[in-house]
Order: C-alpha cells, then sequence, then structure tokens
C-alpha cells in the first residue's frame, strides 16, 4: 500500500428525521475530515483513519459531488534522527531548535 497521502476534506453530509410535521426546509450538514487517502475514482474518495500492517481501518467513502474542498496535509520530518538535537531537561533553558512554530 505504500504510505497514502494525508488529506483533509469539507464536505457535506445528508440529514435524515422521522416524524410527522407539516414542512421540512432542507438542510446538509457541514463536515471536516482528515486521513489517509485509500483510494478514489471519479465518484468517490476513501478516507482512513489508521494503518496498519498495510492494512487500513475506519474507513469513510465519500462521493466527490459532496465534496466542497480538499487539501493535501504534507508532514514533513526535516532532519533525520541522527541529527536531531536532545531537548534539554525541564527548567535548564531553551530549545534551540522548536519543531512547532506560531
Amino acid at each position: 500500500m505504500g504510505t497514502p497521502k494525508v488529506i483533509l476534506v469539507e464536505w457535506v453530509d445528508a440529514v435524515a428525521d422521522a416524524g410527522w410535521e407539516a414542512a421540512a426546509k432542507p438542510e446538509l450538514h457541514p463536515c471536516t475530515t482528515l486521513g489517509y487517502l485509500i483510494s478514489e475514482d471519479n465518484d468517490a474518495l476513501v478516507i482512513a483513519s489508521t494503518l496498519s500492517l498495510g492494512q487500513s481501518n475506519a474507513r469513510m467513502h465519500i462521493p466527490k459531488a459532496w465534496i466542497k474542498k480538499r487539501k493535501e496535509i504534507k508532514i514533513e520530518n526535516t532532519k533525520r534522527k541522527s541529527q536531531r538535537k536532545v531537548a534539554p531537561a525541564v527548567g535548564t533553558g531553551q530549545v534551540n531548535n522548536p519543531i512547532w512554530t506560531k
């Protein structure tokens, strides 16, 4: 399977209800899904939340007609493990190369 792309998908979902009502206004529910892009074709894509041993779990199949926006999320490791600096112990100083920046 390799490592699939991580994507963020903004889409709308159908709404269902039951009961006697005089009228009902049509509505859709906005949704946001973040996960691994497992596969896609012209009609839909499949996103999974978990990968393990070449398999995926917790998959969501989203019709492309329901998708409003999608974006690939780049996950980078800027340094190899052997080049990373060890963070100082708590209270001993400042981290020279923080991973998260504003």
